[in-house]
């Protein structure tokens, strides 16, 4: 059998069947061995019995020899054969006979031997075949007898013997087995499955029960050193109840505060989104009321420089000055509940998209245009930039346009500080190879680069949060709610498109818009139910 297979059937094995065949399996070998040496000096004595009488036998016929008839008649009553060989006759017996050969070279190589003998087995009977040297002073061997004969009853004593061993052996390996048995399965065994029905009762939950071994040995101190394990058990076990039971507790409490902070958030959105929509109806009646004040101010100044009543009238330049204010304010404050409404709606998943050709040259200059009033207030220089054969795209232009005139309008914003280099803005539009997005569609990159003071790399995911500018905290250093970036991610998102940040301190920063050329309608269609799917959860959802 492969070694291999063996030790894998061993391990099979349950541990008491181990026992009884490794433990019986040695137990048998070590009785064989030990009756095999009774068994082997008792033929020994069998066959020295048998030599005795092929020597007496070869002796009676030797003296015979002298009278052939008489010899024959000895040989034939006693059931031998009989016969003298001189050295050279035994030497050509010996070439076809190899019992002889063996017999005649012990005789050769041991000058002091005087007689040699085998036996064999034929069927039952037992065969002797013997031979007595002759030799002369000096040694030689001048002539061999050789004898051959069989014998019934040394076969018989030998069978008898045997039989006797075999009997005691089989009675000794009984009773070894049966006290191995025992002692293996009282003493060994039966500690060791106690300890294994207490294991089991502990997998099953009774971690209470203990083991009850006491055999004074290293079975006790191994069921002491599992009892004191299952104390410890149980131990960690109450210790974990009062843990989880701390837990549950804390855990309630964290239910309640997120209920309540969830309650909070959607009152927050609700009260902003509101207050927005209703206070957006009265600022465009104080933006409309301001405008036309300022146009019948504005017209005023015009007629009195025109009819050059000289010096102009400081109340009228006081009056016009105030008009500007109180418009240019209500403009932001209306751009302000615009970005607000706009957040609402991306959270509701309520933004509709309105996909169609747009060329990314024109809507660039368009929004090169639309800026440059800031820019030149600021004292910004604008560019644009279209490298090579920017494709037309399918995208919502009115979208399109809100997210990079955001990227714009920050960088006008934060570029050109007092006491610093010229600011300088670059809007760059250029076409990507199909396949640096991921996939094998082909898009557009465009971006908006400025030289402003860059902004650091700890800041730089902060400035995508909800209500975030570029600083420490919530600030308005600079004005604004803060969504601007957020709400460009957002609109990004559901046009398909990323946006990424490079910038560092000192050198500036680049935003940029990359989006697919063919615009996936029924990935569009995928992401609007689930931003709906969102929305209606955030309005319905209850902590418990």
């Amino acid at each position: 059998m492969n070694p291999w297979y063996a030790a894998a059937w061993l391990r099979r094995v349950s541990l008491a069947d181990k026992c009884v065949i490794l433990f019986g399996g040695a137990v048998v070998l070590i009785v064989l061995v030990a009756l095999s040496v009774p068994w082997l000096r008792m033929g020994a004595l069998v066959d020295g019995g048998q030599l005795e009488l092929s020597r007496n036998l070869a002796r009676a016929w030797t003296a015979a020899e002298a009278m052939p008839h008489t010899a024959d008649s000895i040989a034939a009553e006693a059931g031998f054969e009989a016969e003298r060989l001189l050295p050279a006759a035994a030497r050509v017996r010996a070439e076809t006979d190899r019992p002889f050969a063996r017999m005649l070279r012990r005789l050769d190589g041991e000058s002091t031997r005087m007689e040699a003998q085998r036996a064999a087995w034929d069927g039952a009977t037992r065969v002797y075949r013997y031979l007595a040297a002759e030799r002369s002073e000096d040694g030689a061997l001048t002539s061999v007898v050789h004898i051959s004969r069989r014998s019934t009853d040394a076969a018989g004593q030998l069978v008898v013997n045997t039989a006797y061993l075999l009997s005691a052996g089989t009675l000794v390996l009984s009773l070894a087995l049966i006290v191995f048995y025992q002692i293996t399965h009282r003493i060994i065994l039966g500690p060791v499955r106690s300890l294994r029905e207490t294991a089991d009762r502990v997998r099953s939950g009774e971690l209470e029960v203990r083991s009850q071994i006491e055999t004074g040995d290293e079975f006790q101190e191994l069921a002491e050193t599992f009892n004191s394990m299952l104390e410890h058990l149980s131990e960690t076990n109450d210790q974990l109840r009062a843990i989880n039971s701390a837990m549950d507790v804390r855990l309630n409490e964290l239910a309640e505060s997120n209920r309540v902070l969830f309650e909070t958030n959607t009152l927050k959105s609700e009260f902003l989104a509101n207050v927005s929509h209703e206070l957006r109806t009265p600022l465009n009646s104080i933006i409309g009321f301001a405008e036309l004040l300022l146009s019948i101010a504005e017209t005023e100044e015009r007629t009195q420089a025109g009819r050059g009543d000289g010096a102009p009238d400081q109340d009228l330049a006081k009056r016009t000055r105030y008009l500007r204010n109180i418009e240019s304010a209500s403009r932001n404050l209306l751009s302000l509940i615009e970005e607000l409404l706009t957040m609402a709606r991306l959270e509701a998943g309520k933004i509709d998209l309105h996909i169609e050709p747009m060329s990314v040259r024109d809507a660039c200059e368009g929004l090169v245009a639309l800026i440059q009033p800031q820019a030149d207030r600021n004292g910004v220089l604008v560019r644009g930039e279209v490298i090579g054969d920017v494709p037309m795209i399918e995208t919502d232009p009115r979208r399109f346009q809100q997210v990079i005139f955001n990227f714009l309008s920050n960088a006008v914003k934060f570029t050109g500080q007092e006491g610093g280099p010229q600011g300088e803005v670059v809007l760059r539009a250029e076409g990507l190879p199909a396949g640096q997005g991921g996939d094998d569609r082909q898009r557009v990159r465009i971006s908006v680069l400025d030289n402003g003071p860059g902004i650091p790399p700890e800041e730089q995911d902060r400035v995508f949060e909800k209500f975030r500018q570029l600083g420490e905290g919530p600030t308005r250093q600079y004005g604004g709610t803060g969504l601007g970036l957020a709400i460009a991610k957002e609109l990004a998102h559901l046009l398909q498109g990323d946006i990424q940040l490079v910038s560092d301190v000192g050198r500036g920063a680049m935003f940029s818009f990359i989006l697919p050329v063919k615009f996936d309608h029924d990935r569009s269609a995928e992401q609007l139910l689930e931003g709906r799917f969102r929305g209606a959860l955030a309005g319905r959802r209850r902590w418990g």
